[in-house]
């Protein structure tokens, strides 16, 4: 069958994405971030609107099940927006899930086939698997999801998304996955600019992962110089083909329809431009269009 992007409102080819967003969240609730929620659909589309006008055509939603990942208000957006919007089902790391969760009583295969009913089922359907793993370790309801993660993928085909906790694990996450089926081709791993490593961060790419980076905008972590230093390192060891980049907005205020900043448009408002400007437009349009065409489509099983 030909690969495919699974968006919101149905599957697209991964030649029509465009430029793409390569990690968000338009809704989110966690205990972790107590105060922090944003859930109002109106307010979601305001703040997509800001990225759209910023040159963005597609966006993915990394949010999983248990917190507050909302499929119907996702779809809103995407109808109102013109954004393809691919939504994720999953389970995220250990912390962000209370001790008294049923997702936490959950079997492995019960996961599964909740992931790839997510996936392949009826209704608004998801087109990632969003897992996460703690700093250098994981956790048993980790284990767990990662097991029903692979295990979804190999019903569906669709790609594995990995929270990295300070871009640790990397190499063994990918090592791991595959011990479970899952190509390392079929994997993306988030936040590695938390580890702006790029000689760690090069094994996992020659492994054939994906490296996505997802700090533009957040100063208190590194300067935006810092992740560009880390994208034209990786680019110079002939990596520009496994790179992604994303806004990862994971708190109200950082949005701007909130009240916070610097806002879901930053990343293609404020870093995509300097990125052209330092690093050349060829490789923003790989990071940009190329690689989300092929990191996030797959051959529907």
């Amino acid at each position: 069958m030909p690969r495919i992007v699974r968006t919101v409102l149905g599957d697209v080819d991964p030649a029509e994405l465009g430029p793409t967003d390569a990690h968000e969240h338009l809704f989110f609730v966690t205990p972790l971030q107590p105060g922090e929620e944003f859930t109002d659909v109106g307010l979601a589309v305001e703040e997509a609107r800001t990225l759209v006008a910023a040159g963005a055509t597609a966006l993915v939603d990394w949010t999983p099940l248990g917190l507050g990942r909302d499929p119907e208000g996702l779809r809103a957006v995407a109808e109102a927006t013109g954004l393809h919007v691919v939504a994720s089902t999953g389970v995220h790391r250990d912390a962000h899930y209370p001790a008294d969760d049923p997702l936490r009583e959950a079997t492995a295969e019960a996961l599964a086939d909740r992931f790839a009913a997510d996936v392949a089922g009826g209704g608004v359907r998801s087109g990632a698997i969003k897992v996460g793993a703690s700093y250098h370790r994981l956790q048993p309801l980790e284990r767990t999801a990662f097991e029903a993660a692979a295990a979804a993928h190999a019903r569906t085909g669709a790609p594995v998304c990995v929270h990295t906790e300070h871009g640790t694990m990397g190499l063994r996450i990918v090592e791991h996955l595959g011990d479970l089926g899952v190509a390392p081709g079929s994997v993306v791993l988030a936040h590695l600019d938390r580890n702006p490593d790029a000689g760690e961060h090069a094994e996992t790419a020659a492994a054939g992962a994906w490296l996505q980076l997802d700090g533009p905008g957040r100063a208190k972590y590194w300067p935006d110089s810092t992740i560009l230093a880390l994208i034209a390192d990786l680019a110079e060891r002939g990596h520009a083909d496994r790179l992604l980049l994303g806004g990862d907005t994971g708190r109200s205020t950082m949005m701007r329809a909130y009240g916070g900043g610097p806002g879901l448009d930053y990343l293609f408002a404020r870093f995509k431009p300097r990125l052209e400007r330092e690093l050349g437009s060829e490789l923003s349009r790989r990071i940009f269009v190329e690689n989300p065409a092929r990191a996030f489509s797959f051959e529907p099983r």
